[in-house]
């Protein structure tokens, strides 16, 4: 074979080459167009779900802020509750302490003074003193009487 033929040949056989090449590049495009389409088709028809989707999504932001205004009136009783049960606290301790003073048997002076122990312990300072207890375990020898 001469040099003319050969060239031909190659001429031949690049213009297919490129011809193939041309129409696998049209497939591709093709499939990729479609592909496109059928991704669009299914956009579409989710966007029919999208206003529902909104829809839930202000039910629970407006459901969650009712909680929230749960939780702020629940959180405002229990801090009203705190401070009645501190008042109700600090009325009981100052009847004590009234209690306290008027009887002669605690000594309201003292470092370890409680409001109320004159009426749960009844041997405060001033009983350790008093002489006509029966019930003293400080006899000497230690007897108790009862």
């Amino acid at each position: 074979m001469e040099a003319t033929e050969w060239i031909i040949v190659l001429v031949v056989v690049l213009v297919v080459a490129a011809l193939a090449a041309w129409l696998v590049t049209q497939q591709r495009k093709k499939k990729q167009q479609e592909h496109a389409e059928h991704l669009r088709q299914e956009a579409h028809e989710h966007a029919t779900e999208i206003p529902e989707t909104q829809v839930r999504a202000q039910e629970a932001e407006a459901q969650a802020e009712r909680a929230r205004l749960d939780a702020e009136r629940a959180e405002q009783q229990a801090r009203e509750a705190q401070v009645a049960a501190t008042q109700q606290q600090a009325v009981h301790e100052d009847r004590l302490r009234t209690a306290d003073e008027v009887d002669p048997r605690v000594d309201t002076t003292s470092d370890d003074y409680a409001p109320g122990a004159g009426a749960t312990d009844q041997r405060t300072v001033l009983d350790a003193d008093d002489p006509h207890r029966t019930d003293r375990t400080d006899r000497p020898g230690g007897t108790h009487r009862a």
